[in-house]
């Protein structure tokens, strides 16, 4: 580990991923659910991201969102390369990026990096030190404009606390080891599957315990360094980071999860009435956290909250509008919620689906649906926020947001789709990214008379899909015969071509 680290790992660069929770429309939109004024966010916005990685997500925002400027920090001159190499790839004019640490951040004269209106911190607050932590809230108190919001997520407690031994037990074996990184961080999670096998029982047998080393051992061995193998891993108290973030006068506003802002979905039933009731949103929110299993979270604290009238809201939601992400037969309307699973109306949020099926609807067109005419906002609210959160739909951007920069931005990604196959691309009608597959990639990336060649292109995802050892999954079972392989490739291209290619042409993204 370099000396320069401060106990953070440095010789293997993070992943490459986009996460929805980014967004700054998603962080405006679930300010306003909860009655808090949003920023106005549009041409001549500023967006910070600390931590910024490789940068992919930060570039893909800034693709998506060409009238606003983007800023990304991290310490790691590596990823902060790497980031730079695929702006100037894309030809993104509106962000930059910097390898400084916290305090080279705050060392910066006036003006070098300007008051911003969002600052984003993804996977950053519980894997740094406190020290660091603390040169984090003097950063958003010098950068964050009065009314600007703040990202930040963090692992979390009391959650984290059964999986603790598991994570001290594979960082000690890490540290013990000799080798490659990403083996020895597998072999970790390996030897720790066999001790539980072998009745280990302080490391822990729940069900919990072992679901999360089968998915690390599925992962990244990449995500799983930087994920488990810094010397500062603290899953953190929601009441401790309100308080820390006091520091730059924020004050927590929405989860940018929507579903975790509904207590019917947050809470099992019998303590729904009793945390509803809470005053004290700090308390309320420790409530929440002691009543489900959620161990991650995407919170938006605002600097300066102003709370809306019911006329200010009702103005503001009406101009909101909303867009389809996927095709809606592929729509499933059930959803992961923190207590668990759950089955959504099919009647109420298939007539926002069918809705928006037609093109984009404000939200005033959608309480105006039948299942919602009379006046069933909540009804409406938790459709939006499931449909958000897995990803059916999204609010759309103000305005109608120039499309060159996107499809610039998706034709490098596109190039290199499968080199480095990317997970999202830019589509500047919502902002954000939309998550994409294989099937996706490979029709998306043929040029010329090839994307009409179904059977060309699925002989090509066959030679693709081989050499990397995968294979597509139809009813359950891999297609091991090519010849199986091109027939069912053939029919997934054409319903791309049909299904989702004209969303995808809605949304900018090609």
């Amino acid at each position: 580990m370099a000396a320069w680290s401060d106990g953070y790992f440095t010789d293997v660069q993070y992943t490459r991923k986009f996460f929805s929770h980014m967004a700054p429309g998603l962080m405006a939109f679930a300010c306003l659910r909860q009655r808090i004024r949003p920023p106005a966010l549009g041409p001549g916005s500023t967006y910070l991201e600390l931590g910024c990685g490789q940068g992919f997500g930060l570039n893909l925002l800034a693709a998506a969102n060409p009238t606003m400027q983007f800023w990304g920090i991290d310490f790691h001159p590596g990823q902060i390369a790497n980031a730079q190499q695929l702006a100037r790839t894309a030809g993104l004019a509106n962000v930059s990026f910097d390898d400084l640490s916290f305090s080279q951040v705050l060392g910066l004269p006036e003006g070098r990096i300007p008051r911003c209106d969002v600052i984003a911190l993804h996977g950053v607050l519980s894997w740094v030190s406190p020290e660091n932590r603390a040169l984090i809230v003097r950063i958003l108190d010098r950068h964050l404009k009065p009314g600007g919001l703040v990202m930040v997520s963090y692992n979390t407690l009391p959650a984290w606390a059964p999986l603790m031994p598991l994570r001290q037990f594979v960082k000690a074996r890490f540290d013990r080891t000799v080798g490659p990184p990403e083996t020895r961080a597998v072999d970790a999670f390996r030897l720790a599957k066999d001790l539980i096998a072998r009745d280990a029982r302080a490391l822990g047998a729940s069900s919990q315990v072992k679901g999360l080393i089968e998915v690390a051992l599925k992962g990244d061995p990449a995500y799983l360094i930087h994920e488990y193998m810094n010397d500062h891993f603290h899953p953190l108290y929601h009441a401790d980071v309100a308080r820390e973030l006091e520091g730059a006068r924020l004050t927590f506003a929405a989860s940018a999860h929507l579903a975790d802002d509904l207590i019917g979905l947050a809470a099992p039933q019998p303590l729904q009435d009793l945390i509803q009731a809470e005053s004290d949103p700090v308390w309320r929110e420790t409530l929440l956290d002691y009543a489900t299993p959620r161990r991650f979270r995407t919170n938006v604290f605002v600097r300066g909250p102003n709370a809306l009238s019911p006329g200010e809201r009702a103005a503001l939601l009406d101009r909101v509008r909303f867009g389809l992400m996927t095709p809606p037969g592929q729509v499933k309307f059930e959803f992961q919620v923190p207590i668990g699973s759950l089955k959504g109306d099919p009647v109420a949020y298939g007539a926002i689906v069918e809705a928006l099926a037609d093109g984009p609807r404000s939200y005033g067109d959608l309480a105006r649906l039948a299942p919602f005419a009379k006046g069933a906002e909540g009804l409406l609210m938790k459709g939006l926020g499931l449909l958000i959160s897995a990803g059916a739909i999204h609010p759309l951007a103000p305005g109608d947001a120039a499309a060159d920069a996107a499809r610039s931005f998706n034709r490098v990604l596109l190039e290199r789709a499968f080199e480095n196959a990317p997970t999202h691309l830019a589509a500047p009608a919502i902002g954000a990214g939309v998550k994409v597959g294989f099937t996706d990639l490979l029709a998306l990336s043929a040029a010329g008379d090839e994307a009409a060649d179904h059977q060309a292109l699925a002989r090509r995802s066959w030679d693709l899909m081989s050499a990397s050892g995968s294979r597509l999954i139809k009813d359950g079972e891999s297609l091991t015969d090519q010849a199986a392989h091109e027939a069912e490739m053939v029919t997934r291209l054409k319903a791309f071509e049909t299904e989702k290619r004209p969303i995808y042409q809605r949304l900018g993204i090609v």
